[in-house]
């Protein structure tokens, strides 16, 4: 089960809603779309290559499963998918009571209108309403769009860095960390 907004919000031309297990498909139809447009140089062409939505999509139906998730989607006029986030508590054993946003993604078509700003806006609404008054977040180094983006919503980088392995190609990561997670709506266009 995913966290439950009271009532969904709207974003520029976007609605925001709690996202479901029916939501699978196309939150990994985003994921994969999303890495390959926007890590491609970044991350090995292999691992881009390599993505399954299929395989994505179960990963996601268990996720969404967890009662402990707070997932939602952003929805275009028509009713599409058109991007996500995901949030919880913090994985990381030096962030013991933190929240943590742990994926945000947009279809590439729905970058630059507003959406991200709504999803970031539900997930620290949800993460401070569960308790998280401080919420961390993980990106790479390299993704400058994304890392100016949650600079705009308030993060600030924390000083932790990690690489990850991608075939054998080491990726570094950092982490961003804001406070007052549920102020969302201060974040800067």
């Amino acid at each position: 089960m995913t966290s439950r907004a009271t009532a969904p919000s709207r974003g520029p031309g976007a609605r925001v809603r709690s996202a479901t297990i029916a939501d699978a498909r196309a939150i990994a139809e985003i994921r994969v779309a999303s890495w390959r447009a926007t890590y491609r140089g970044i991350v090995p062409t292999s691992i881009l290559e390599g993505m399954d939505v299929d395989r994505d999509e179960v990963r996601f139906r268990g996720r969404l499963a967890n009662p402990g998730l707070m997932a939602f989607v952003a929805e275009d006029v028509t009713g599409s998918v058109i991007g996500f986030v995901m949030a919880g508590a913090a994985r990381d054993d030096d962030a013991a009571g933190l929240g943590e946003v742990y994926a945000i993604y947009l279809a590439p078509g729905a970058r630059g209108r507003g959406v991200g700003r709504a999803l970031m806006d539900a997930a620290l609404e949800a993460l401070e309403a569960s308790g998280f008054s401080t919420a961390i977040l993980w990106v790479l180094t390299a993704n400058e769009p994304a890392r100016r983006f949650y600079e705009r919503a308030g993060f600030q980088l924390d000083g932790t860095a990690r690489d990850l392995d991608f075939d054998g190609t080491p990726v570094e990561e950092i982490r961003y960390r804001r406070a007052d997670s549920g102020r969302a709506r201060t974040i800067v266009a």
